[in-house]
């Protein structure tokens, strides 16, 4: 006989998924309560994006980074399962990039071309 003994547990839950920074997951599943921000809203680090009501407590998910909503993929009163995307914040560097080229493009269209004589 031999004193190994062999594991037979069987693991059903992830240990750890890898996430885009901007990605705001359920870390548990629950009741969508209340959403407090919109889409293209400015937001801080830390502050509130809506309210997670799941064993029998209110969580309040707050932004990890600076930047702007992107998408919201929630409802009001919603039940989301554990890792469902809730809400997308880009960086605020891509805004201003994207600021600046429609800046480009607006002043492109406003600039009249040369007349011919």
């Amino acid at each position: 006989m031999s004193n190994t003994k062999q594991d037979n547990r069987t693991y059903y839950r992830q240990l750890y998924i890898k996430i885009e920074p901007g990605q705001i997951y359920a870390f548990i599943p629950g009741t969508i309560i209340d959403i407090f921000v919109k889409k293209g809203q400015k937001v801080k680090k830390g502050t509130p994006l809506c309210t997670l009501h799941a064993m029998k407590m209110d969580n309040e998910i707050c932004s990890p980074i600076d930047g702007i909503v992107k998408t919201i993929n929630i409802k009001k009163d919603q039940i989301v399962s554990k890792n469902d995307v809730l809400i997308m914040i880009g960086g605020e560097e891509t805004a201003e990039k994207s600021k600046n080229i429609k800046d480009i493009k607006t002043t492109a269209k406003d600039e009249k071309p040369p007349q011919k004589k």
